[in-house]
């Protein structure tokens, strides 16, 4: 029920805080490029390209996050590669190359633990799977998305995660006001004529809207520790 409440409380944040008609307002008015504003048919217009964009970059950190939360071991975090397609709800393997060592000899002479480890891990991933099921089909009920929209959102949400996929999670926090797809893309959907400035704002944008992601998922899992 976690990944529910987390997409019905994203998407509540989001609207409820008018997090992207403070955003383009706030641009507007800094840089003087009123007709974000002031043309209907544009501001409109903006304001659900903008959202949407808005929704792909806090999933994907949902995505990012959502580990730590469930308090899963490194098996199955193993950072941004080892996310896989979570619109798509899939979890790819992670490997790696592990060097010899004496708990190794011991961990041959002990192949029930070796079991226990690779059924716990198994555990973790189903957990994580069912958080990402929930999360994505209640954020397309919240949206009241068609197949077809869904499909389109997965496809530009694999884009979002490729773009991060050899990114150390640790470090991508402090990129992103610089990088990214939200940045590039956002910036791009506001601005084309002044893109760097555009692309400088939404880094910005996409930093606030990491916090909000992060205070949203601290509620929903406080929630469920009190209950």
């Amino acid at each position: 029920m976690r990944g529910r409440e987390a997409a019905g409380l994203l998407v509540a944040s989001l609207d409820r805080e008018a997090y992207v008609e403070r955003f383009l307002r706030g641009y507007a008015n800094d840089y003087n490029r009123p007709a974000i504003i002031t043309q209907p048919i544009l501001h409109r217009e903006l304001l659900g390209t903008v959202r949407r964009e808005a929704l792909l970059a806090m999933a994907t950190h949902v995505d990012e996050l959502a580990p730590r939360f469930l308090g899963l071991g490194e098996s199955v975090t193993g950072g941004a590669s080892g996310r896989g397609s979570a619109a798509r709800t899939k979890v790819r393997g992670k490997s790696s190359m592990q060097k010899k060592s004496r708990a190794d000899a011991k961990r041959a002479a002990l192949p029930k633990r070796g079991t226990e480890i690779a059924r716990q891990s198994a555990a973790e991933a189903a957990a994580l799977n069912l958080f990402r099921e929930e999360f994505f089909a209640a954020l397309g009920q919240a949206l009241r998305w068609t197949q077809a929209e869904f499909e389109e959102f997965a496809r530009d949400y694999d884009l979002y995660e490729a773009a991060g996929a050899h990114a150390d999670n640790s470090a991508r926090g402090a990129r992103a006001a610089a990088s990214g797809p939200f940045v590039d893309r956002c910036g791009l959907l506001i601005d084309p004529s002044m893109l760097e400035q555009a692309r400088r704002a939404a880094g910005k944008f996409e930093t606030q809207l990491r916090a909000a992601t992060l205070q949203s998922l601290k509620r929903v899992f406080a929630a469920r520790r009190e209950n």
